[in-house]
């Protein structure tokens, strides 16, 4: 990621305070310090040239816009949607499955390009939602990986229904990378039961973010 031009933007929607502080990339950080507002902080503006990762598509993108926020709120963020000046158009960011204390990089959600120099703003917060009944560790649940494979075991003496496991994937500076959140589904697990489900988005560079299961 390439350094772009400093700047700092607020955004305040009902109780959420969204506090953005542009500099550099994971490869030239200089992470300014940043007021704990509680909610969403934007530590970073930044470009990026790789694989996309906001579609599931893995295509390859130039100059893309990146933000790294962190989740300074004490809950699990299910899902947030900015929207940012990023070079005189309008660009969107979705976050999701962020847990709270966690920094993820998100990039515009279609891959907008910007060059050095180019105006890089937050405008607003369209959404956001907290969890606070999100189940971030269990120990109903045993799970095992091995390369892109996940096994689940309903290690619990209740039937487990709609069994579900939320992960991202971590990037090389240890924060998360990208917006989006996969999900892998198990169905019902009867006490002693196991599923493995395979995904080619799963792999050593991924980290479960929450779990979700009904007790039968």
């Amino acid at each position: 990621m390439q350094r772009i031009n400093r700047i700092q933007a607020l955004i305040l929607l009902a109780c959420l305070l969204l506090s953005l502080n542009g500099c550099a990339g994971p490869e030239d950080a200089t992470s300014p310090t940043a007021p704990d507002l509680g909610g969403l902080i934007c530590m970073e503006y930044s470009r990026y040239t790789g694989t996309f990762p906001e579609d599931g598509s893995g295509r390859q993108v130039s100059n893309a816009a990146a933000m790294l926020v962190r989740n300074s709120s004490s809950e699990y963020l299910d899902y947030a949607t900015v929207e940012c000046d990023v070079g005189g158009q309008i660009g969107t960011f979705y976050i999701t499955g962020l847990p709270p204390g966690g920094t993820v990089w998100v990039l515009e959600q279609s891959g907008m390009s910007i060059n050095a120099g180019d105006s890089f703003a937050a405008i607003r917060c369209q959404e956001y939602y907290f969890r606070p009944d999100a189940v971030m560790r269990t120990d109903q649940l045993s799970v095992k990986a091995d390369g892109n494979s996940l096994t689940v075991t309903n290690v619990s003496d209740k039937t487990l229904e709609n069994v579900c496991v939320y992960y991202k994937t971590v990037h090389s500076d240890d924060n998360y990378f990208g917006g989006i959140t996969y999900m892998l589904v198990f169905g019902n697990l009867e006490p002693g039961a196991s599923a493995q489900k395979q995904s080619a988005h799963f792999g050593a560079n991924s980290k479960i973010v929450r779990y979700s299961f009904q007790e039968a």
